[in-house]
């Protein structure tokens, strides 16, 4: 994940009043694993946002604070 300008090809999604730029490559992954989830990750030894594909959708809107739903 990086901060980056939008290029001619990128696609552009919008999210719970986010907006997301992604290459066409990992749109392709992410649409072939069943979709993308982005959860915020604080293990003590690691923190920050970490992106899973294949998580099936709304995984991440579950607003458990535990970074997955279950």
């Amino acid at each position: 994940m990086a901060l980056d300008e939008p290029k001619d090809d990128d696609e552009t999604f919008e999210e719970g009043g986010m907006t997301f730029v992604m290459a066409p490559d990992v749109v392709g992954m992410a649409r072939q694993s069943g979709g993308v989830n982005i959860d915020y990750v604080d293990d003590g030894y690691r923190k920050g946002y970490m992106i899973n594909l294949g998580a099936g959708g709304d995984c991440g809107s579950c607003g458990d604070g535990e970074g997955g739903c279950g």
